[in-house]
């Protein structure tokens, strides 16, 4: 079955954009390009409700390949046989859905090479908001796994990858860290899994958490703990122990949100007992498929020093730590997202 060599990897050059530089403009700014109402029109998903450990429910939004003649007269290899009936699961991050703006641009991308997509809603997000009594978080990766599980079904053949971005490339981390920590059952899908990529996963959770105490990053604790109040699925508001959580002023950053909120609501102590159960950094150095891990330095939402000292890598990992893009970035000088290329490359070889 086909795999992806992390060490003979070559991403193309990445030219920050010459306006947008430094870690908050390459988060802020919006990519380029077609608009995503153009891009989700070239789209036409089915919705796929996933039954996870718990009787909760994510979604799937399966796009199908669409081979244009446009693509096909630029010689790019759509035909290789070792990517026939191959797929492709995306997980977005934190406050985002299956129509988020990476998720919809990765989407489009990889069907018009003639990948089968898979956009997956987390629990409480997009169309899975009324599906689930119990909060998306870090540790979710159980719902990785059955995201995966229920592609490979739909897909009896061809090679299988993964693309989380931020939160969801934690997630990924961890699902993938358990299995070959042995923590969790090895897939019986495992074999036909053929690469990983994350994409400024938050590897150690205290580390992002005391990251986001800093005082001049508040207008982004405003803008997470805005959203996700927001989004509180109906059906945790109705349990019985939603109501304490609520008691009080607004949490002001997403460590007293955690603590309040997702830390109680899912079984933890505290935000510091979640962060460390949940942090993937735990379980990285057991990952044992081909994985690419995306970073930046400048990063204002996740600090470097989460993948710098003694921060084990397994062999089967590509470490790229970029001197700047930002979080989910990667602007460069066509106001274009390098990491769209870099994905592309990585999953098509």
């Amino acid at each position: 079955m086909l795999h992806r060599n992390p060490d003979s990897f070559q991403p193309p050059p990445f030219v920050p954009h010459p306006i947008f530089r430094g870690g908050h403009l390459q988060t802020i700014t919006p990519v380029g390009g077609r608009s995503q109402e153009s891009l989700l029109k070239s789209l036409a998903p089915t919705a796929i409700p996933v039954k996870v450990s718990d009787g909760d429910s994510i979604v799937l939004h399966e796009d199908l390949p669409c081979v244009s003649d446009a693509i096909v007269s630029d010689n790019r290899n759509l035909a290789d046989p070792e990517m026939a009936g191959a797929s492709v699961l995306l997980v977005h991050g934190l406050t985002g859905c299956h129509a988020a703006d990476y998720m919809v641009r990765l989407a489009d991308r990889f069907t018009r090479r003639g990948l089968r997509v898979f956009r997956m809603d987390m629990r409480g997000f997009g169309a899975a908001t009324d599906l689930t009594r119990n909060l998306s978080h870090a540790g979710r990766s159980d719902d990785c796994l059955a995201a995966l599980r229920a592609i490979a079904e739909r897909c009896p053949s061809g090679p299988i990858f993964a693309i989380g971005i931020s939160l969801g490339a934690g997630q990924l981390l961890r699902a993938m860290g358990r299995v070959g920590a042995g923590l969790d059952a090895t897939p019986t899908w495992i074999d036909r899994f053929s690469g990983l990529a994350a994409v400024c996963p938050p590897l150690d959770l205290t580390r992002c958490s005391d990251n986001m105490q800093r005082l001049r990053l508040r207008p982004y604790n405003r803008y997470f703990i805005r959203s996700l109040l927001s989004r509180i699925p109906p059906g945790v508001r109705d349990r019985h122990d939603f109501a304490a959580c609520v008691a009080g002023s607004r949490p002001r950053t997403l460590r007293e949100l955690d603590d309040r909120f997702t830390a109680p609501l899912s079984g933890f102590a505290s935000a510091a007992d979640y962060y460390d159960a949940s942090s993937s950094c735990h379980v990285v150095g057991s990952i044992s498929v081909p994985t690419l891990v995306l970073t930046a330095v400048d990063d204002p939402i996740v600090p470097v020093d989460c993948f710098r000292g003694d921060q084990p890598w397994s062999d089967s990992t590509r470490l790229m730590v970029l001197p700047t893009g930002g979080h989910v970035g990667f602007i460069d000088r066509r106001r274009r997202s390098w990491m769209d290329d870099v994905l592309e490359k990585w999953v098509m070889g």
